[in-house]
């Protein structure tokens, strides 16, 4: 178990069920784990749940500065399932470090029950509202 969750740090939380191919003995664990683990990677999170997380996760951990300005998250969707996929949207995309995205990665899988799966967060720039004036 120690050496699955140190092999498998993107994978956290998944679950290790022992099996015998010699007796068949913990194959039908082996199934409901299966089961189980479809279905939170089907998962759907609302555009809605997902931001009430985002407000609370900036407000306990800022995101750090990148170049002397602060970064902004206003806002995040989830764009697919299999894996699930959200997309970012932020004020400077490039400046948020891997240790940030790491921090908002664990932290989805903890608020919405998605232990041992991959989550995918894409970053995008928003549009800036004063470009044309």
């Amino acid at each position: 178990r120690e050496t699955v969750t140190e092999t498998f740090a993107e994978a956290a939380g998944v679950s290790v069920v022992a099996i015998s191919a010699a007796s068949g003995r913990g194959v039908d664990k082996l199934m409901k784990a299966i089961i189980d683990a479809h279905a939170i990677w089907s998962r759907r999170v609302s555009t809605a749940d997902i931001n009430r997380w985002l407000r609370v996760a900036t407000e306990r951990h800022a995101p750090p500065q990148s170049k002397g300005r602060r970064i902004r998250i206003r806002y995040m969707t989830q764009s697919s399932a299999r894996p699930p996929t959200f997309i970012a949207f932020c004020s400077q995309p490039g400046g948020i470090p891997a240790s940030y995205l790491r921090y908002l990665t664990n932290s989805i899988r903890e608020a919405f029950g998605m232990p041992g799966t991959p989550i995918r967060i894409n970053l995008r720039k928003g549009a800036n509202p004063y470009a044309d004036k």
